[in-house]
This record gives C-alpha cells, structure tokens and sequence, in this order.
C-alpha cells in the first residue's frame, strides 16, 4: 500500500470529492482539502467522522478553510498555507466545479468574472501557477483535473443543447468578463470543461518542456447524479426542479446511463495511486457507457478543439492577463 503522500484536493466537500476522500483517507495517505466556509466545513466533518474517528483524522485530514476558489485572493491563501507548513505535494486533485445551466443571467465572482469560468478554470490555472515549486519532480506525481467528455460537441451530453466551442478565444474575454457578450449557461458550463483540456495539455507541455516528470490527467467521471442536494446539480437544481427529477430517474432507472457517485469517487481515488499513470506526460481518461449501468474508465481521444496546441497556447496567455489584470501575477512554468 501507498503511504505518506500529501495530496491536495478542491471540490471535496461533496459529491465525487467527499467519495474519493473517504477512499484516499483509508489508505494513510495525508489529504489537504480547501473548503468554501465554515458551514461546508461543519457539513463536511459531520460525513467524515461517519467514516473516521477523530484521533486518526487528526493525523491524516487537514483542512484549508474559508477558501471561496472564485475569489482569485483565496488561491495565495492555499500557497501561504504550504509555505507555513513547510509542505510538498505529490498530487494536485482539481476537483472543484459548478453549473448552473438553466438560468438567463450569469452569475460573476467578487473579481466580476462570469462564475463557471472562475471557479472551474481560472482558479485552478492560478492555482497550479502559485503551486508549481511545491510539487514534487518525481514520477508518481500528478496533476489530475476533473473534466467532462461535453466538452465535445459530437460526444452524447455535448451534442445537446448549446455546444462548446471557444470561437479560437474571439470576443471570448468579454464573455467571462464585463459584458458577458450572448451569456448562456449551458455553453458557459462546456466550453469551462474545454478549457480544462485544454489548460491540462499547454500545463502538460510546459513541464516537459522544462524537464519535469510530473504527470497531467484530465477524466470525465461520466452523467453521476447524486441522491440529494449536495454536489455537481445543487445549483443548476433551482432553476427547473420538475425536469432535473424527470431526467435524473429516467438516467438512472429507464436508460442506466448514470454513474454512481461511490463508483466515480472510487475511480478518482484510483486514478491517484495508479502506477499506470506515472511520468505519462498527458492523458485523457473517459468513464464510458458499456451496457446498461455498467461504465469503464479508459484512455479517450478529447475533441478536435480540445487538441488545438496553438488555441491552448492562446488561452494560457489569456488566462494569465485576466490574473493580471485584477492584480494576480503569475510565473511561468
């Protein structure tokens, strides 16, 4: 058994997060987890210690508290955090995402920018940028990111509704910032997905470049929906109740093509201890449909889109000049 890591993980107070936390935490490894405020984190121990006595979550859990990823000054907050601690990472877990496909208005973070944007790209782009000296260069390191096969207009998921698709970064500034320029929510919630691929493979290029044997994965856990209002569909929930129910059964008892939240928090889980995966550069992972309720994960091709080197060279820089922009400066890789 693997021991002794330091693993950070983001989006781990609920769904997929809070399952592979429960799996990482049995195998004595020590887990970092940033958490929203104190009512997640009250929320999130009170699960935990189901699992867990207190004496041993002492020794293996820590937990990065009041940290609101949509506010870019949260994000030095983690980095201050390790620096005090005086503590190296073998694996980043970039979990943390959010919907809210259904409403007309977008929703923006403290720095103005539009919400899905900012909590599912940037303030994991900044965050990898402010952590880069504290993970180790070795070959069981990984960078992993919770991505989503919509992210391809010719996946199923991605072929409904508005399709992803970045225009190569046109006017795309003025729709994560200020104007919002022809706001839709579904749109706004794939094309994060596509930049996270596409983050994950400039990231991927620019650590090889230099040398580094750190690992880079982005995985689609597949359709998960979990049984009440915590996780991935809590926000996207409000704005039509009747037809998420209607759709959540028919997914999961009518067509079986849903996943299990325990089923995709065991996949995570697995994809940080893998040795399959060590000193592998980049790949993409896709919890695919096989039959009725049953999915694989598997190695999987990411969109034409998604594969533009010159399109995730652009947007890397564009993501640095919005930090900039608002004051947050980040250093190459």
């Amino acid at each position: 058994m693997i021991e002794n890591k330091n693993i950070l993980i983001t989006g781990g107070n609920s769904g997929i997060g809070l399952l592979a936390i429960i799996n990482i935490l049995r195998t004595k490894n020590n887990l970092y987890v940033v958490i929203k405020s104190e009512s997640r984190k009250n929320e999130f121990l009170k699960t935990i210690q189901k699992y867990f006595d207190k004496n041993y979550l002492c020794k293996y859990l820590s937990i990065i508290e009041n940290c609101d990823l949509s506010d870019l000054e949260n994000i030095k907050k983690i980095k201050d955090y390790f620096i005090s601690k005086k503590i190296f990472l073998d694996v980043i877990i970039l979990n943390a995402g959010l919907q809210y496909t259904g409403s007309f208005y977008p929703k923006v973070s403290k720095q103005g920018i539009e919400l899905t944007f900012a909590v599912n790209h940037l303030a994991h782009f900044y965050l990898v940028n402010l952590l880069k000296d504290f993970i180790k260069d070795k070959e069981e390191s990984r960078i992993i990111i919770t991505s989503s096969d919509v992210h391809d207009p010719n996946s199923s998921g991605g072929n409904i509704g508005k399709k992803a698709g970045l225009n190569n970064l046109v006017d795309f500034r003025k729709k994560v910032t200020g104007k919002f320029l022809n706001f839709n929510a579904d749109e706004s919630y794939k094309n994060s997905k596509l930049c996270n691929i596409l983050f994950a493979k400039e990231l991927a290029n620019k650590l090889k470049i230099s040398s580094r044997k750190i690992s880079v994965i982005t995985w689609a856990p597949g359709l998960v929906i979990p049984n009440d209002d915590s996780g991935f569909f809590r926000y996207s929930k409000r704005f039509n109740l009747f037809g998420y129910l209607i759709f959540s059964k028919a997914a999961k008892n009518i067509l079986g093509i849903s996943e299990s939240l325990e089923n995709a928090g065991k996949l995570l889980s697995e994809i940080v201890f893998d040795s399959n995966l060590n000193n592998i550069s980049y790949v993409h992972l896709s919890n695919k449909l096989i039959s009725f309720k049953k999915h694989k994960l598997v190695e999987s091709k990411v969109s034409d889109e998604a594969n533009n080197s010159e399109l995730a060279s652009k947007l890397w820089i564009l993501s640095e000049e919005i930090c900039r922009s608002f004051g947050f400066v980040t250093f190459n890789i």
